[in-house]
């Protein structure tokens, strides 16, 4: 089975494309911008011009913080540069590039005499209190007059003259005849610009003539109906359809049609963030608004496709999405140790669960189904992480769960930058192996097949890391003694062998669940159980046995070792008659980030208050009236370690 993570390289050379001609054309700028601001004005605004970072123009390349802000700037389209008393001014499209926009929006009048004006309205009245239209004034009559703020009515000379190339221009035509289209066309063919500006009509008549000329320039239908939605689908000369947001036609539905019929869907005008953030996730790909800041911070935040790009790989791993009554549920304690995770700029580029999506107290062995728990997970995750392609995600099979088609496949997963194994509880790996004699015959089966994947691997000279994903721990714990009866993994040697050999040319991660808040391993840590390379843990020695074995081996072990984490809590925290009975030695819920570098993979462990330990001090364990303690002899205990942990890697890609 192979997979493959969305390569972001096309994006990336596009957008370096687009930064290095916005620092040139931002250069070229400063001397065009005239008299009447100074040095040291100009180059702070051209800094801050779209596609332009402080600095910018002495690096040979544009910095991976301008990318991002340049994708997220082009979803948004300042409007009139800002509403109000400045409305398309020069005061006001400033702010609106300092802010970082790289769309521009300018609505276009004409005068009598054939010059274009930047104006929302057709008549003076409301911006200047003198009421005329501006068809009816010479140019020179619209030079002498001003705005309420004592701003100038601006030739769109004016604007393509102080501007250049270093932003785009979303230009609306305010009227249809034939003499403002002409005039349109003359302004573009005198400045060349008619791959930088998008040209938007109310009027499908309008954007047709210009497609003639213009057939490569993007030409947006402004919709106030469904019907007129509807009506420019099949127009091959709309390329994009921006309904109003008034119109109350920014849904869904509204959305996915134009999306079917190849199209861009718009909105006019959102200013308040949850305006934004509706959009931002109905899909909505461009918008109007009046403030570029807010738009720009919350593209940067919840656009999914808006990432850093990466130089190393970060999985994130978790088990037990269970729950207890009267205490958090899963899908918090998850979403809440997510949020932790991106705080601290490690959002995952994929998941791993190591099962066990429910529980019920009457059912164990297989009997519950998991569909609607992985649903959750993966709402959750799509919700917080970005980076995840939900069809990369492994989940999988826990004691609890039955084996539906929302678990992963047994066996390797393949990605770009590292390998998973699966093993599934059922047959790759059963628990309470002492209960039936074939349960030693699927461990060592299952062992087999992992071994002959492994050799096969090293064989051919793999370097990428192996992340196991299993239920069931391998190491020595109460549920494999007589104190339990169960024999919980005591086959766990032939799993052992198999990798612990293996990681002597392989660098090797194995995840484990299971044991999560209760007495079992206290020895090890509880809920924070890690082992290094080259550190020993303990495991079962079944011998002749078949119910449970109280014997083990104290092995040294070539490879890390590690439970994923625990989202949900399972018979403990004072569940019971005794308040103490399941008490591990750390009850925290946590999830682990690894991040694999060239070099190293780094582990760190997360809870939802951030960074925590990645093994507690082991101790002896409570359960069952103190029973298990004298399983495990106080010289076996872990010590306490904090995250993060750099395991060197063996093998790096040539």
């Amino acid at each position: 089975m192979k997979k493959k993570r969305k390569s972001n390289t096309k994006i990336l050379v596009c957008l370096i494309i687009v930064m290095l001609a916005a620092i040139a054309a931002s250069v070229w700028w400063l001397g065009q911008r005239g008299e009447d601001l100074n040095e040291a004005q100009n180059m702070e605004i051209a800094e801050s011009a779209a596609g332009t970072v402080a600095g910018g123009a002495k690096e040979a390349a544009p910095s991976v913080e301008a990318m991002i802000n340049a994708e997220a700037a082009s979803h948004v389209y300042s409007h009139r540069g800002s509403e109000g008393d400045n409305e398309h001014t020069f005061e006001a499209y400033d702010a609106a590039i300092e802010a970082g926009s790289h769309n521009i929006e300018q609505d276009l009048v004409i005068s009598s005499d054939g010059v274009l004006y930047v104006s929302h309205d057709l008549n003076t009245y409301r911006m200047t209190g003198r009421g005329a239209n501006y068809s009816s004034l010479t140019s020179e009559e619209i030079d002498q007059i001003q705005t309420r703020a004592g701003n100038n009515i601006l030739k769109m000379s004016d604007v393509f003259d102080r501007y250049g190339r270093s932003v785009n221009y979303i230009i609306e035509l305010k009227a249809s005849g034939s003499d403002i289209i002409e005039a349109f066309e003359n302004i573009i063919d005198q400045y060349g610009y008619q791959d930088i500006v998008t040209v938007q009509s109310e009027d499908t008549d309008v954007l047709q003539t210009l497609d003639e000329k213009y057939p490569d320039m993007p030409k947006l239908f402004l919709c106030k109906s469904w019907d007129s939605l509807l009506g420019c689908l099949d127009m091959p000369y709309v390329d994009i359809v921006s309904v109003r947001k008034k119109s109350n036609l920014m849904n869904e539905k509204s959305c996915t049609r134009v999306h079917d019929a190849g199209k861009i869907f718009s909105v006019w005008t959102l200013n308040t963030e949850n305006e934004i953030r509706t959009a931002i996730e109905l899909g909505v790909d461009t918008y109007f608004t009046d403030d570029t800041a807010l738009a720009i911070s919350l593209e940067k935040e919840l656009r999914s496709n808006i990432k850093m790009p990466r130089t190393s790989a970060f999985l994130f791993a978790a088990s037990d999405f269970q729950i207890e009554p009267g205490w958090t549920t899963p899908a918090d304690n998850l979403t809440a140790i997510l949020r932790s995770v991106n705080a601290a700029g490690k959002s995952p580029d994929n998941v791993i669960y190591c099962g066990d999506y429910t529980n019920d107290p009457e059912l164990y062995d297989y009997q519950l189904a998991p569909d609607d728990s992985i649903a959750e997970i993966r709402e959750i995750v799509g919700r917080e992480c970005g980076y995840v392609d939900q069809d990369d995600m492994i989940f999988i099979q826990g004691n609890h769960d039955k084996m539906t088609d929302a678990i992963s496949a047994s066996g390797l997963h393949e990605y770009d930058d590292y390998l998973v194994y699966v093993l599934n509880t059922q047959n790759d790996f059963p628990w309470k192996q002492g209960r039936d004699t074939d349960f030693r015959d699927r461990v060592v089966k299952a062992s087999e097949e992992m071994k002959t994947c492994f050799d096969g691997l090293i064989a051919a000279g793999e370097t990428r890391p192996v992340f196991i994903a299993g239920h069931v721990p391998l190491h020595f714990t109460g549920r494999t003694s007589s104190v339990h009866g169960s024999g919980d993994n005591m086959y766990a040697a032939y799993k052992f062998d198999v990798v612990n050999s293996a990681a002597e040319d392989l660098d090797i991660v194995y995840f484990t669940g299971h044991n999560h808040n209760k007495g079992w391993d206290c020895y090890m840590g509880g809920s924070c159980i890690f082992k290094a390379p080259g550190e020993t843990i303990l495991i079962p020695d079944a011998g002749d046995s078949t119910s449970y074995t109280d014997s083990f081996s104290e092995e040294t072990v070539n490879f890390t070792y590690m439970n994923a984490g625990y989202t949900g809590y399972y018979m403990n925290c004072g569940q019971g008659e005794d308040p103490d009975q399941y008490r591990a030695a750390d009850e925290t819920l946590t999830g682990t980030v690894c991040e694999i570098t060239p070099e190293e993979i780094i582990i760190t462990r997360y809870s939802a208050d951030g960074v925590h330990q990645l093994r507690d001090e082991g101790e002896g364990d409570p359960y069952n009236g103190g029973a298990d303690a004298g399983l495990i002899d106080s010289g076996y205990y872990s010590t306490a370690m904090d995250s993060p942990a750099h395991i060197a890697r063996k093998n790096t890609k040539s």
